[in-house]
C-alpha cells in the first residue's frame, strides 16, 4: 500500500474516533460539557491531526501524555479479562453493564499506542521538545475541568484518582508529579526510539 495513503488512513481512523467518542457523549444528557474534556478524546483527535499533518512532534505530545496510563490500562484490562478481577481498578468500567457503543469507543484504548507509534516510524520525529506541548496540554485540561466538571464527574481524575494506589501527596500536587514523571519517561523514551538528527 502507498505510505501516503496508509497515513491518511491511520489518522482518519483517529480523528473519527475521537469525534464519534465526544458526539456519542455528547448525547448523553446528564454529561455536559465533559464528554469534550476527556483527555483520552482530546488526544484522538490531536493524534489524527497530527498524522495528517505529518507531524511527529505533535502526535509525540501526546503519547506522552497517554502512553504510560494507556499500558496500565492495557494490563488491567487484560487481567480483568482472564482473571475475572480488576488489578489497577482503571478498566473496570469496560466490563460494567453498559451501551455497547461506549465499550467499542473504549476499545481504543488498545489500539491508540501501537497504531500512533506505528505513524511516528512513517512519519518521524524531527523535534525533541514536543513535551512543552504535552506539559502545556495538561495544564489547561487540569484547569479547565475542574472548572466545569464536579466531583463526581472525576474527568481526567482531576478530583481524585482513578486507580487504586496513592502516591500520598495532596491530590493536586499528586496529578502533577504523576503526570510530569509519565510526561518525562515517555518522552525520554520516544526520543530514543524515534528521534534522528
Amino acid at each position: 500500500m502507498n505510505k501516503k495513503i496508509l497515513i491518511n488512513i491511520l489518522g482518519s481512523i483517529f480523528l473519527i474516533w475521537g469525534i464519534g467518542a465526544i458526539t456519542d457523549n455528547i448525547f448523553k444528557i446528564d454529561t455536559g460539557i465533559a464528554p469534550v474534556l476527556w483527555m483520552s478524546y482530546i488526544c484522538l483527535i490531536i493524534i489524527g491531526i497530527g498524522i495528517i499533518r505529518r507531524d511527529g512532534a505533535l502526535i509525540a505530545s501526546q503519547i506522552a501524555i497517554i502512553g504510560i496510563p494507556y499500558l496500565f490500562w492495557n494490563i488491567d484490562f487484560l487481567y480483568y479479562l482472564f482473571a475475572g478481577k480488576s488489578l489497577f481498578g482503571t478498566a473496570d468500567y469496560f466490563f460494567q453493564p453498559g451501551p455497547i457503543i461506549g465499550k467499542i469507543i473504549t476499545l481504543q484504548h488498545i489500539f491508540n499506542l501501537p497504531l500512533s507509534l506505528f505513524a511516528i516510524y512513517l512519519i518521524k520525529l524531527k523535534r525533541t521538545d514536543f513535551w512543552i506541548i504535552s506539559a502545556t496540554q495538561i495544564t489547561l485540561v487540569f484547569i479547565i475541568s475542574r472548572a466545569v466538571t464536579n466531583y463526581s464527574q472525576n474527568v481526567n481524575c482531576v478530583y481524585h484518582n482513578c486507580a487504586n494506589f496513592s502516591f500520598g501527596l495532596p491530590y493536586v500536587l499528586e496529578w502533577f508529579v504523576a503526570h510530569s514523571i509519565m510526561i518525562g519517561l515517555t518522552s525520554w523514551f520516544l526520543i530514543k526510539l524515534f528521534y534522528k538528527d
